[in-house]
């Protein structure tokens, strides 16, 4: 029996077997715009499958925290997988997805893009699709701390011309749980935000 799961990169990282190459092509493929899924493996015998199979029906049935114990009964056979492949996949735009932000833009719409990707994949997805036009500099936050994110925001909010702010969502939580006023003070300005990697929640 052949488990076989994909997943976006930094979660498959700490599930597939370490890679002398994983980081730097999916870094490749997110530098040329494309969405990166790494697919992993590992055989499973009979009996272990009988058991995953007895936990996932035992949770599935389960009244209380049904979704928690399925979801462990899940993680706890996603170890020791063997990496198969990695893919990059070309999202294109939809049509009129470049001149209908322009004409928000012309009309002095701020415009906020919120996406799990890569940052990488997120910066090149903001000037293909005219987010960010060719007069704008692109500025990439990025901070572990609240005193990080305090400086990066007074620098950005100093950076020269009109200036899109390209900002991971660890560093976006920081600034909405900590330093909320200044976060949206120092983006006022900007033409555009990029929040990368943002976590389903973020999004919703």
């Amino acid at each position: 029996i052949k488990f076989i799961m994909k997943g976006a990169d930094v979660i498959m990282m700490k599930i597939v077997e370490d890679s002398d190459w994983l980081v730097e092509e999916c870094d490749n493929l997110a530098r040329e715009g494309l969405r990166t899924l790494v697919f992993g493996q590992k055989e499973m015998t009979e009996e272990e499958y009988e058991d995953f199979k007895h936990a996932y029906h035992e949770a599935s049935t389960a009244i209380d925290n049904r979704e928690e114990l399925m979801e462990q009964a899940v993680e706890d056979i996603e170890v020791d997988l063997k990496l198969l492949c990695l893919t990059g996949v070309e999202d294109k735009l939809q049509e009129n997805v470049r001149r209908t932000l322009e004409c928000l833009r012309n009309a002095g719409i701020k415009i906020w893009m919120l996406t799990g990707d890569k940052r990488e994949t997120a910066t090149c997805i903001s000037i293909s699709s005219k987010l960010a036009s060719r007069n704008h500099d692109i500025y990439q936050m990025e901070a572990t701390t609240i005193h990080e994110a305090k400086r990066c925001l007074d620098e950005f909010k100093n950076y020269p011309g009109d200036s899109v702010l390209v900002i991971d969502g660890d560093t976006l939580q920081i600034c909405l749980d900590n330093i909320q006023e200044q976060f949206v003070a120092s983006t006022l300005a900007a033409p555009a935000v990029v929040c990368c990697r943002c976590s389903p929640t973020q999004k919703a």
